[in-house]
């Protein structure tokens, strides 16, 4: 079974070269807790607000001055969208993670495929 057939999440997202101050508002005004950072539409890396404190706030940095891929978590398993299931289940298990970025044919950024959608269409398929 193919990725396109699942339910995506639409995350928020920001760009690798904002200021990480603009991404803590972001953070603080959506109430969430991680953002997809991208370079254009392609996704690449992960930026948590425990980040910001550890990298930034900890270690006494200007977050007017540094950026989100300056924090951000890197690599992630970015996967097609017409990759089969098993090609996420997989990657989500060797990450220890519980959602991957998903792109479509032109590589752009398209949503997450959360861990749980992979186990219903799994599931269904047996």
């Amino acid at each position: 079974m193919k990725i396109n057939v699942c339910t995506l999440t639409e995350p928020v997202t920001c760009q690798e070269n904002q200021a990480i101050i603009e991404v803590a508002k972001i953070l603080k005004e959506k109430r969430i807790r991680h953002v997809v950072v991208l370079n254009k539409k392609y996704p690449v890396g992960m930026l948590a607000s425990v980040d910001i404190v550890n990298r930034v706030v900890a270690e006494n940095k200007d977050p007017k001055k540094i950026l989100a891929k300056d924090v951000m978590t890197t690599p992630l398993e970015v996967i097609d969208e017409q990759e089969e299931l098993q090609k996420a289940y997989i990657a989500m298990m060797k990450k220890n993670t519980f959602s991957c970025p998903i792109v479509n044919k032109k590589n752009e950024f398209i949503g997450m495929l959360p861990f749980v959608e992979v186990i219903k269409h799994l599931e269904l398929k047996d």
